[in-house]
């Protein structure tokens, strides 16, 4: 049974969870995981168990069991327990955003380090191209030095 007895999503959640289902489409990844982080977003008690996740979303059992194994590989996604019950809550994990920025950004300074490389193999007769790699290089390098000013400019305009 579900808790609240609610099995029902207003219309604006379906519409907000299928629309980060297409936004994970969109970058490559198959929609039930959007869809997973969509629900529990939405969510007033933002958790939910296995089998509520199965029937929100109508799909297979085999398809949140393999969305959920691969969101928490991903660190996307976490369970709980409740005292007396066996059932595993499942929820967002909710990091610090900053971390993950910070990741995302030294995953591109990797790329840029990569390019150089690349760029250090390359003639000169294709130089629009060497010109396209060189300008994304220099923003990178824009982001580098910009990028902790505007997280400190960000924490003085918020935390004071």
């Amino acid at each position: 049974m579900m808790r609240g007895g609610n099995m029902k999503l207003s219309s604006e959640q379906q519409e907000i969870i299928e629309r980060i289902g297409v936004f994970f489409e969109r970058k490559g990844h198959q929609p039930i995981l959007g869809r997973i982080m969509g629900l529990l977003l939405v969510l007033e008690e933002a958790e939910a168990t296995f089998d509520e996740i199965q029937e929100y979303l109508s799909v297979s059992k085999s398809a949140v069991s393999n969305a959920l194994t691969l969101l928490q590989s991903q660190n996307k996604v976490e369970y709980t327990t409740k005292p007396g019950e066996r059932k595993r809550y499942f929820r967002l994990k909710v990091r610090n955003w900053r971390n993950d920025m910070q990741e995302d950004m030294q995953g591109i300074f990797r790329i840029n380090a990569l390019l150089k490389d690349v760029m250090a193999t390359r003639s000169a007769s294709n130089m629009e191209f060497n010109r396209c790699i060189q300008d994304f290089q220099q923003f990178i390098e824009f982001m580098k030095v910009e990028m902790p000013k505007l997280i400190e400019k960000y924490d003085r305009l918020h935390n004071s």
